[in-house]
């Protein structure tokens, strides 16, 4: 029996156009999945579910077959109609999630096995709500985009990496972006901290990190604050007096720490507590002296 090759928004939904095509039961069928389908962002089909099927050699083809399966369908569902490829552009987001639906506990019958309708609406929900990095990225960029027009704030948004789990986004524009970045990056750290929210929100299952930086604030803060911790650095084996720096932020204070680790003679710690915890700048031998005591 010679191999047919179907379509579908999913591979139950090639297997039914498989069926119709055959004029078979899917229990007289043996199929393989050449591809399977690829979903994008907001849930869009990017690329369809493709396989090939044939009638198993061992089983002779039904006359009735076809009719009976086609009247099951229209039984089961009087307002779902479909086109010959298995896909409407007229149907509604409700209606595709019914027919969807509909399909899985179809194809679970003619399996043999029954399928809960629970177990039907847990599956739908599963696939809606898992979501790769990259649409996470995407999802970032369209509610940034969109908390930029309400502060009517112009400016261009980029997605400048993404490494593993993480995503970099960059925001620059020729307008004052100061609105969006705040004294020392405070309102920069309250806008990544509300859109990795939305993001998960609204995929549930969202575990990217996302790092935002606007304008190329980090960079220069980086830069800024290695200069000046070097600089007290300088004035602490000058005098042999240990300074505290202002109170920071955790990633303010990983710089100060990251740049004075291979400064030869000069040890730091952090001390105190949210949001006044800060950096203390110290002498190497009196540091260890400190840390011996407190052990």
């Amino acid at each position: 029996m010679e191999w047919v090759e179907t379509t579908g928004r999913t591979v139950e939904e090639a297997i039914d156009s498989a069926l119709d095509m055959l004029r078979v039961d899917k229990s007289e069928i043996e199929f393989e999945v050449v591809e399977d389908a690829k979903v994008g962002l907001f849930g869009k089909t990017k690329r369809e579910a493709r396989i090939r099927a044939r009638v198993k050699p061992s089983v002779p083809r039904s006359k009735d077959a076809g009719r009976n399966r086609n009247r099951r369908r229209k039984e089961q569902r009087p307002t779902a109609p479909r086109s010959s490829a298995g896909s409407d552009s007229s149907l509604n987001e409700s209606s595709d999630i019914v027919e969807s639906n509909n399909e899985r506990q179809d194809g679970a019958r003619r399996g043999g096995t029954r399928m809960s309708k629970d177990q039907t609406s847990y599956e739908a929900v599963e696939e809606e709500d898992s979501a790769s990095v990259v649409e996470q990225a995407g999802a970032a960029q369209e509610f940034l985009a969109g908390l930029m027009r309400e502060f009517q704030v112009p400016g261009q948004i980029a997605v400048e990496s993404i490494e593993d789990d993480t995503i970099s986004v960059q925001i620059t524009g020729d307008a004052n972006l100061g609105l969006l970045i705040g004294p020392k990056g405070l309102v920069m750290t309250a806008v990544q901290d509300l859109t990795r929210a939305a993001v998960q929100n609204r995929f549930k299952r969202a575990n990217a990190r996302l790092h935002l930086d606007i304008d190329h604030f980090r960079d220069r803060r980086r830069s800024a604050l290695e200069r000046f911790a070097r600089r007290v650095a300088e004035e602490v084996l000058a005098t042999g007096q240990q300074k505290a720096m202002d109170p920071m932020s955790s990633a303010d204070r990983k710089v100060v720490h990251d740049a004075l680790s291979e400064f030869e003679g000069i040890a730091t710690r952090s001390e105190g507590r949210e949001p006044k915890r800060r950096v203390v700048i110290a002498i190497a031998e009196v540091e260890e002296n400190v840390v011996s005591e407190v052990q």
